[in-house]
């Protein structure tokens, strides 16, 4: 089994008479990742081989049972089947991740499992080969567009009315894309994640705090402030304190902060967010309330 081009893990099964004996060396410790998107992290470069307990036919697929030393009453299980005549997959029995492909080598000197990983990054298990679509990425563009000069305060209220309009309808288009799986990479959601941001409901501001945080996931460190916006206009949109301080309100002619616990999160997370500290917020405000930008 490879995770990109390295060898992550080896397993060995030889069988005599029906009955199957085999071993698998793996990375002495590492940790995976859920869902989807399986991801291996906090690997070490010490091998550890694991002679496995049994190995049982059942149906269309191969039964592993490997033993646990520190879990003795509690064996990992996996069934491995075969997806063609050299490739299989190993699927964690009763763990929600992605099955482990591997392929088969007969013969010839086993392969040694790598032994140069970097125990501070997170490995994924298929590096992604998808561009980003292009109607996701045109309704984003066509989101950012109509909202250029707001901070200016250059935007009527009967212009808002018709952005609001033209918004549904981008989150109706972004909803049929997602609900087709089209959307891939990081650029992707975090392009929807926006689309959502400018919704009028807290399921479209928690729709798109889930969305920037799959763009993380997928790599695209640029979605980490979309993230923190998202989260603070939920809690807004529920009648609760902002903590981060992305957003900003028009009220009585000025912008404000609204409700903002601002103590709840120090400047240095913030600043790890990609969000500006306090007093580049209060900078901010005294700009967006200059009287050249309300007249």
């Amino acid at each position: 089994m490879k995770v990109g081009q390295r060898v992550f893990g080896v397993l060995v099964i030889e069988e005599k008479a029906g009955t199957y004996t085999g071993s698998w060396t793996l990375p002495e410790h590492f940790g995976m990742g859920m869902g989807k998107r399986a991801t291996f992290d906090h690997v070490t470069n010490q091998t550890k081989r694991t002679s496995v307990g049994s190995l049982v036919v059942q149906g269309d697929h191969l039964h592993l049972v490997v033993p646990d030393p520190d879990a003795p009453a509690e064996p990992d299980e996996f069934d491995m089947t075969l997806t063609s005549g050299n490739e299989a997959s190993v699927q964690y029995v009763g763990v929600p991740i992605e099955p482990w492909p591997f392929a088969r080598l007969q013969g010839g000197t086993v392969p040694a499992v790598a032994t140069d990983w970097d125990p501070q990054r997170s490995y994924p298990l298929k590096e992604e080969t998808f561009t980003s679509n292009a109607e996701m990425q045109a309704v984003f563009a066509e989101d950012q567009k109509v909202r250029q000069g707001w901070m200016s305060g250059n935007i009527s209220d009967a212009q808002w009315a018709v952005i609001s309009k033209e918004d549904a309808v981008r989150r109706q288009r972004t909803r049929r894309l997602l609900a087709q799986d089209q959307l891939h990479t990081g650029e992707d959601f975090r392009a929807a994640a926006f689309v959502f941001q400018h919704g009028d409901t807290p399921d479209d501001y928690l729709l798109a705090h889930t969305l920037a945080m799959i763009a993380i996931a997928k790599g695209d460190n640029g979605a980490l402030w979309i993230a923190s916006a998202t989260l603070d206009r939920y809690l807004q949109s529920i009648h609760r304190s902002q903590i981060y301080g992305t957003q900003y309100l028009g009220k009585q002619g000025r912008m404000t902060q609204g409700a903002f616990s601002s103590e709840v999160i120090s400047d240095s997370l913030r600043a790890e967010l990609g969000v500006p500290a306090l007093a580049n917020q209060q900078e901010q405000l005294k700009e967006m309330n200059a009287p050249s930008k309300h007249p």
